[in-house]
């Protein structure tokens, strides 16, 4: 609706049809930055975890990342749910906080290339870094505030 202008009908069968296309073919499309598994690996090595809360459904995600074997990665995956209970960033946050037992907001980081995940971690004083290789701009991202910018996932991988 905020990029489009649907209305309400409009976007929720926008919604349908494209689950019904992604579950099936469209989840498949997607590609893997280059170095994205050597900096995972990394990040790992040095004692990093790692999590991922996605605002795509909770079922693609787990989907994507084990088809593309990086699932491995990470300590848990979480995402947004069909119910449409956990939706925004913020809803995806705090189910991952929560189911993981992360009370120590300190000691995270919210990585994303969209405003909702800066957005998102704001409303938890979490620091965010904004990538600039993914569909965001550095001018979205900025106003978003954005705490760091990186622009590649080697640039992700030298800031930690």
């Amino acid at each position: 609706m905020e990029y489009y202008g649907f209305t309400e009908s409009d976007a929720q069968k926008a919604v349908e049809i494209f689950r019904e296309y992604f579950s099936s073919q469209g989840i498949f499309e997607n590609k893997v930055y280059e170095g994205t598994g050597e900096s995972l690996e990394a990040l790992v090595k040095s004692g990093k975890k790692l999590y991922v809360a996605s605002s795509k459904p909770e079922v693609f995600v787990r989907m994507i990342l084990k088809h593309f074997e990086l699932d491995s990665y990470f300590e848990f995956m979480g995402g947004a749910d069909f119910e449409e209970i956990r939706v925004k960033k913020a809803d995806v946050i705090r189910y991952v906080l929560d189911t993981c037992g992360i009370r120590d907001i300190s000691k995270t980081v919210m990585i994303g290339d969209r405003k909702h995940d800066i957005l998102g971690a704001k409303e938890f004083g979490m620091e965010s870094v904004g990538v600039l290789y993914g569909y965001g701009s550095r001018e979205e991202l900025t106003k978003a505030g954005a705490d760091f910018l990186v622009e590649s996932i080697f640039g992700l991988q030298n800031l930690f």
